[in-house]
């Protein structure tokens, strides 16, 4: 019975190197990134504020969450699963009181490493 039998991907995804917004008077910003199209200017403002907490490397798990989501819903694959894997890697992820944030991560990590997997075989063909 496949039910409960996950395939586990076997292929090597390479992960996308994370935008790091600039300083300007505003705030931090994109401009000139191809992310600046594809979402909302609500939801592009907080995603610059967010990378650039993930730039000074901020031990809030929220911050790595929620720019993974808004990566994702702008279509960047890649750069949603390396915040995934910055927020692993970091020291802060270990900590007890972030268990349940760090779990989350993870799944979204392996659910953008299985949307990866099946997107590659179609961009090789």
């Amino acid at each position: 019975m496949g039910l409960f039998h996950r395939n586990t991907v076997s292929t090597s995804i390479e992960a996308a190197p994370i935008p790091v917004p600039r300083f300007s008077i505003d705030g931090w910003t994109l401009d000139g990134d191809p992310l600046t199209t594809k979402l909302a200017k609500p939801d592009l403002r907080e995603l610059e504020t967010l990378l650039h907490g993930i730039a000074v490397e901020a031990d809030t798990p929220y911050t790595y969450e929620r720019a993974a989501v808004l990566l994702e819903l702008a279509g960047d694959l890649g750069a949603a699963l390396s915040v995934c894997e910055a927020w692993l890697a970091h020291a802060a992820a270990k900590w007890p009181e972030y268990v349940n944030h760090t779990r989350a991560v993870d799944k979204r990590r392996a659910r953008l490493r299985s949307k990866l997997a099946n997107r590659q075989p179609a961009a090789a063909s």
